[in-house]
């Protein structure tokens, strides 16, 4: 990538104020160029589709098209050596094993910045509201999707709220001051999320925002907020801490709220007993001497 980008450099007085444009974004953000198309790429800068072919074919290359094929090879390569660099003193390890210790750290850190006292403050929150609504960015939609589900089996009061839902502004326009907001919030926000959070804030509900940071944009909308480290290897991102978390808020309210969870969970096992829905299973005795 570094012959490149002093090949740019060297180039950059011959082009043209639309050209030095794309240089520099180039520059600042070789991954937007390798991944979006040319049209993409002018609009980003303010100049045509066709500007951005000439300027790639300028520098050396057939068209747009070869020159995102060896751009996205060169980031690969990069990516590969950086991981083969990064925390050399496990480099004998395996990479799930990498991996999981980076997992063990995020959940360490929780352990260490959670307050107790937040947590408790949002058990309360959650076992006095009339209802509550979780909410999520779209790739935060497996972590909304579960905690409503456990949480509506716990509470019976429950719903998902996100925009591709039918309901989605039935329930929008239901929510009130008795009720509770919580909003899963990592990278990358969407306008979305902020403007559910606006109108839940409009209309007065309690808003628990779970997200991985204190400068996260969402903090502008929350009354309490629960922050998580993320482990993010490979560009992957792992909810392992996340999942801890919930995980801990569902136990407290289990014991909060036992009476009611207690019940509810009984309905639905007689629920399921009466549907026949699990496989019966034979408990194995073993003797031992």
């Amino acid at each position: 990538m570094k012959d490149l980008l002093h090949k740019i450099e060297d180039s950059y007085n011959d082009f043209s104020a639309g050209q030095k444009r794309i240089a520099d974004l180039f520059k600042e953000n070789q991954i937007v160029l390798a991944f979006s198309s040319a049209l993409e790429v002018g609009k980003k800068v303010g100049v045509s589709e066709s500007t951005v072919i000439r300027w790639a074919q300028k520098i050396g290359f057939k068209g747009y098209a070869d020159f995102q094929h060896v751009i996205q090879k060169k980031l690969a390569e990069q990516r590969i050596e950086q991981v083969e660099d990064d925390d050399t003193k496990y480099a004998s390890q395996s990479i799930v094993k990498n991996l999981l210790d980076a997992d063990i750290k995020s959940i360490s850190q929780l352990k260490e910045t959670l307050q107790e006292e937040q947590l408790l403050q949002v058990v309360d929150l959650i076992g006095s509201a009339k209802k509550i609504y979780v909410t999520s960015n779209f790739f935060d939609y497996g972590l909304a999707h579960s905690f409503a589900h456990w949480m509506n089996m716990m509470l019976n009061n429950t719903k998902l709220l996100m925009q591709e839902d039918v309901q989605y502004y039935h329930q929008l326009s239901k929510l009130t001051e008795e009720d509770v907001l919580i909003a899963f919030a990592f990278p990358r926000y969407t306008k979305k999320l902020m403007e559910i959070l606006e109108i839940a804030k409009e209309q007065g509900t309690t808003i628990i925002i779970i997200t991985d940071n204190k400068d996260a944009p969402v903090m502008s909308f929350a009354d309490i907020a629960l922050f998580v480290p993320i482990s993010t290897s490979l560009n992957i991102d792992s909810y392992t801490a996340v999942h801890a978390l919930l995980t801990s808020i569902m136990r407290f309210i289990y014991v909060k709220e036992h009476d009611k969870v207690k019940q509810n969970l009984d309905s639905l096992d007689a629920a399921y007993e009466r549907n026949d829905i699990f496989v019966k299973t034979r408990t194995i005795v073993t003797n031992e001497y």
